[in-house]
């Protein structure tokens, strides 16, 4: 038999599910699902009988598919998009350029109720359109017309990280660090002008065919009240499943409660599921605070241990001991998106083209380059894989010979002209050797390096070898 489904809205989630008829819980959070025309502009429903209410949801008259069909401006309105705090979003043709663009229309009864929406929304206009970065979705204009305020941005072909990780359950470590590296990006850009956005969460980020992700809604604050709130009444902006502890104390948002966003938003990818749960702000509001945060490895054992480490970081409760912006964030990230890649990985990609064979295995590998001359120069590839995820290095060397003491004036007068690499002593066989050799941070070094850096550690090995013993040993 056919079972019949409907779709129903998840005021937590801001999303809307098809279910069977007779289920009323959101698979993603547990909240119990609404009728999409109860569907609030904000994120979080109208608990009022429990203490704990939202400005802004009152039902308005308002349709999805009013503008549809209609011309605002220049702008021909094709569909519906979606909707947020403050605005309706509608795919629409600048008909001028004959060019396919979004258009964030803010929601009229809003103004009429209070006029600071207005300044809110254009607020978010300016942020974003400040900010010129390949993550972030580009704003081209601000205008008004027939009484609509709208925002037209770049159209992002694709959909919310939300919907994107919904539809693959819980993501590979790989595929969501990828997509956090690039989303931290456009949140880095941000904080380095001074920009906090308060919102960020997979809804909040659209995601293109090609996995490009892409950064939105800067500026958009929803403000959730509660009678009995720590807050004491006080103002809180952003969606409770993803705040800070101290933004629910009426603490001023910063980078750091972004960095804690940005933690639970790992943390949904990585495990497909939020860390804190609770239809009562109040009670939400205390988990962040006090509950501990659930350990990834026991909902995904092959999440490595670096990752863990990251998102740990982030949702720290005290802020001090978070990172101190998305930059600080953004290193980490990229070294545990290298960690993820393993060395063979990069090794075997760097060389590719160049008929070398490689030996070894795991954090060790070695090639032997074959030189113009007729000479060999053999190269390592070694992870130093102590420390902290900062402090971790691919190291490339190659043993240019015994380092016998009537050499040794002679290699330093080389350091000084080698314009690649640099000679060092090394224990080999517990023999002193001179080595030729390079660094590389394994947060920063990729396959282009690890390939310019054999061809030239190689040649510059040789010649340091010619020079000194005037044989082909190594």
């Amino acid at each position: 038999m056919i079972q019949t489904q409907t779709v129903l809205f998840c005021h937590g989630c801001n999303e809307k599910f098809a279910v069977a008829a007779d289920e009323h819980a959101c698979p993603q959070c547990g909240l119990t699902l609404a009728m999409l025309a109860e569907a609030p502009t904000q994120d979080f429903v109208d608990l009022a009988a429990r203490g704990t209410y939202v400005i802004g949801t009152e039902k308005t008259p308002d349709n999805d598919d009013e503008l549809i069909g209609r011309r605002i401006s220049t702008y021909l309105i094709e569909s519906f998009l979606g909707k947020g705090g403050m605005a309706r979003v509608y795919r629409a043709l600048h008909e001028m350029l004959e060019r396919p663009c979004a258009i964030k229309v803010l929601n009229r009864q809003l103004v009429e109720r209070d006029p600071d929406y207005l300044r809110m929304f254009f607020a978010e206009a300016r942020s974003a359109a400040s900010l010129v970065h390949p993550h972030v979705v580009t704003i081209h204009t601000i205008g008004h017309d027939e009484g609509l305020h709208f925002i037209e941005m770049e159209h992002v072909a694709g959909r919310s990280l939300h919907r994107f990780a919904e539809s693959r359950g819980r993501l590979d470590a790989t595929l969501a660090t990828s997509l956090m590296l690039q989303t931290c990006s456009a949140l880095a850009a941000a904080h380095r002008v001074g920009m906090i956005h308060r919102d960020v969460k997979p809804a909040n980020v659209l995601v293109t065919e090609d996995g490009v992700a892409k950064l939105a809604d800067f500026g958009l604050a929803k403000r959730v009240v509660s009678s009995d709130s720590p807050a004491g009444g006080r103002t809180l902006a952003g969606t409770p499943y993803y705040m800070a502890p101290e933004l629910f104390d009426g603490q001023p948002a910063d980078k750091r409660s972004d960095v804690y966003a940005m933690g639970v938003t790992y943390f949904y990818l990585l495990s497909g599921r939020l860390p804190f749960v609770h239809q009562s702000v109040p009670q939400l509001a205390r988990m962040h605070a006090a509950q501990p945060v659930p350990d990834i490895q026991q909902l995904r054992p092959d999440v490595p241990a670096d990752t863990v480490a990251v998102v740990r970081r982030c949702l720290a409760k005290d802020a001090a001991d978070r990172y101190a912006d998305a930059g600080e964030l953004l290193y980490d990230l990229k070294a545990v998106f290298g960690g993820l890649q393993s060395l063979e990985c990069l090794v075997r990609e760097a060389i590719s083209g160049l008929q070398l064979e490689l030996q070894g295995s795991g954090d060790r590998f070695c090639t032997n380059v074959r030189l113009t001359s007729g000479r060999s120069q053999k190269v390592t590839i070694e992870a130093c894989c102590g420390g902290t995820i900062a402090d971790r290095v691919v190291k490339i060397y190659s043993v240019c010979g015994p380092a016998c003491d009537g050499f040794f004036r002679r290699a330093l007068e080389l350091n000084a002209v080698i314009p690649h690499g640099s000679i060092a002593l090394e224990q080999i066989d517990g023999q002193p050797h001179f080595i030729m050799g390079n660094t590389y941070p394994r947060v920063s070094c990729d396959p282009e390096e690890i390939r310019r850096s054999v061809l030239t550690i190689a040649q510059h090995a040789d010649d340091v070898e010619r020079c000194l013993h005037d044989g082909d040993q190594h």
